[in-house]
Formats: C-alpha cells, sequence, structure tokens
C-alpha cells in the first residue's frame, strides 16, 4: 500500500495587473478592431471579453490565446507593465521577450 498524501497542490488562478481592463481596451483600439471583432479574433465570446473587461480573470488557455494574438501583431507593450514591454532583441534575447534559449554573456 502506498503512503498516504501529505501534501494538498492547488492550482491559483492567474494574477493580473488591477489596469488589465485598461490593457485590454487599449489593445482593441490599437488593432482597430469593434469589441466584437476582437472577441471573435480571440475565439471566445463577446461576452466572455465583456467579463475580461469588468475584472474577470481570462483561464491559462485564454491568457495564451490573447497574448499571442497581441505577439503576432506586435502589439505585446499594450498588456505588458512598461518595463517588460520595452525590452526586446537589444537586451541579448531571441525571443519577443529579449528570452533567449541559452545564457547571456557578460559584457
Amino acid at each position: 500500500m502506498g503512503r498516504p498524501q501529505r501534501h494538498v497542490y492547488r492550482v491559483e488562478p492567474p494574477r493580473l495587473p488591477p489596469d488589465f481592463p485598461e490593457r485590454l481596451d487599449r489593445l482593441g483600439r490599437e488593432t482597430g478592431l469593434s469589441r466584437r471583432a476582437l472577441a471573435r479574433a480571440l475565439r471566445v465570446d463577446a461576452r466572455t471579453l465583456r467579463r475580461w473587461r469588468n475584472g474577470t480573470s481570462p483561464g491559462p488557455g485564454h491568457l495564451y490565446r490573447l497574448f499571442a494574438f497581441a505577439a503576432g501583431r506586435g502589439l505585446l507593450h499594450c498588456l505588458l507593465p512598461a518595463p517588460l514591454a520595452s525590452r526586446g532583441h537589444e537586451d541579448g534575447g531571441d525571443g519577443p521577450l529579449g528570452v533567449a534559449g541559452g545564457s547571456r554573456q557578460p559584457a
């Protein structure tokens, strides 16, 4: 027989910044899409987008879709805090956030 489980693991919902609804609105403005068109582009119901704008947190799958959508249009700066959004390839990284697969060489 196995030992009794000693740890309980709980999946916490993602914590979003308090200004996430404003960031979502900014993404919509910068894409030039209406709210309904933005919801369609994200493959969510318009009511879901409205709930996000009213403070409900998107689930992990929706967050991935949202960030992939923004990254594909060069609009990650709409969703990310300023220090992360301003980072890019100039800091030695390969990805949109300056994250590289290998280690950085010290200067």
